[in-house]
């Protein structure tokens, strides 16, 4: 990874700066001017914390410090370190100067009963800089003010699935759950990992129930949700059938439940599994891993509906990825100023690589590969998205249902409990 990389050139240099001292060695000049310092030149400071490992994002934070004319403390934090890291800095009011949340209700609504973060509609205004973001990519809260600009486009969850064991298996991508069921039987008679699941830290199983809900019926989470349904209708308890047949038939690795995401996309990545569900944002990291290995295809058809009638998105619009500043700032005029360009330039990455932006962006598109390009049509293709119902529970809501769907996928709960118990807990959340 990118930051990787900075991290250890500045640790060589540290180590070459310690090797000089001890030896008593002069400083070495090449004729080239000494660069004057942040503190030297005046310059404010910007403190930044990220949880996107896409090295685009270090990239993108360092040019934006130089054009805004401020000095980068950069911060990559690991997903879910971060989830726990942000939690408490809100609660102590010890945030950076900008940092970057997750999407969804269940993560925004923290930060903004927190009351830790400042308006920018005012820096928006005076730099001309909203007129640049597309309609209702800005949320404008109950209030009247915007809090936050967006640090990443719309993604959704993605079949991913390696091409080299695919063809050691003499299949073929399966394209209904009868040929799921028999793709999964024969990776499993070969030894191989069906599918790579991360369940320590619960997200990818219950997206994955989420979408196979949508694929028995494209509206039945929002009907439910409304009181127009139940969550104990036939598509919830179809879909938590589903969830139970595969792991009776073991499609995911062995102590899947207590694997780390990144330990599960390293199964994938290194020939161990057969697919990966996951998001599209992880399009250019896989394929730069895996090359021409990583093969995609649209979610296949599990249920009564079709494979272009849904897929479930990672946000809505009301709650998106997106970057905050810290209202105890020091700089909080350049923070907000960095904060806004920084999504903008952002922006202009996702354009680059052919996925739709959320401003307006002078970059050109530049080619895409294979994959990426067969996503992107049919992502044009797809009726719905809908969005992952963490992202639309409150905090407290979301995470025990997130704790009871784990008991699905252990099988703690049969599907008819687990459903009975979904109705309980989300007919509290209309």
């Amino acid at each position: 990874m990118f930051g990787k990389k900075l991290g250890l050139v500045a640790a060589s240099a540290l180590l070459c700066g310690v090797a000089l001292s001890a030896c008593g060695g002069a400083e070495v000049n090449n004729g080239e001017t000494p660069k004057p310092d942040a503190k030297a030149e005046g310059k404010e400071s910007v403190s930044l914390w990220i949880f996107d490992a896409d090295p685009m994002y270090q990239a993108a934070a360092e040019a934006t410090a130089a054009e805004v004319g401020v000095d980068l403390k950069y911060e990559y934090i690991q997903d879910e370190t971060y989830k726990t890291k942000i939690s408490v800095a809100l609660a102590a009011n010890e945030l950076p100067d900008v940092f970057q949340q997750h999407a969804g209700k269940s993560y925004r609504t923290p930060v903004l009963q927190s009351k830790t973060v400042a308006p920018l509609n005012d820096t928006l205004d005076s730099t001309g800089l909203g007129a640049k973001f597309l309609d209702n990519q800005l949320v404008k809260e109950e209030d009247g003010n915007i809090y936050s600009v967006p640090s990443n486009i719309s993604t959704t969850l993605v079949f991913y699935y390696n091409k080299k064991l695919m063809n050691d298996l003499g299949a073929t991508p399966p394209a209904t759950w009868d040929d799921l069921q028999a793709v999964v039987s024969k990776a499993e008679d070969k030894g191989i990992i069906p599918i790579a699941l991360g369940g320590k830290e619960r997200w990818q199983g219950d997206l994955l129930y989420n979408l196979l809900v949508a694929r028995q019926d494209v509206n039945a989470f929002d009907k439910a949700l409304s009181g127009q349904a139940k969550f104990t209708d036939a598509p919830f308890v179809e879909a938590a059938k589903q969830v139970a047949s595969l792991v009776s038939s073991n499609a995911f690795q062995k102590g899947f439940l207590g694997s780390a995401y990144l330990d599960a996309q390293e199964l994938f990545k290194n020939d161990k599994a057969l697919i990966w569900i996951d998001g599209s944002f992880n399009f250019s990291a896989l394929s730069k891993a895996m090359g021409d290995n990583l093969g995609y295809i649209v979610f296949p058809k599990t249920g009564a509906e079709d494979a272009y009638s849904a897929t479930i998105g990672f946000q809505n619009s009301a709650a998106p990825y997106s970057l905050f500043v810290n209202n105890s700032s020091k700089h909080l005029d350049k923070a907000k100023e960095f904060a806004i360009n920084l999504s903008l330039k952002l922006n202009d990455e996702f354009v680059r690589k052919g996925l739709p932006g959320y401003a307006a962006s002078e970059v050109k598109s530049e080619s895409q590969n294979e994959q990426l390009s067969t996503y992107a049509s049919d992502i044009g293709k797809t009726a719905k998205t809908q969005a992952m119902w963490f992202g639309l529970l409150s905090a407290d809501i979301g995470q025990e249902y997130r704790d009871m769907t784990q008991q699905l996928y252990g099988g703690n709960l049969t599907p008819e409990e687990y459903t009975a118990q979904l109705e309980t807990l989300l007919r509290s959340a209309e």
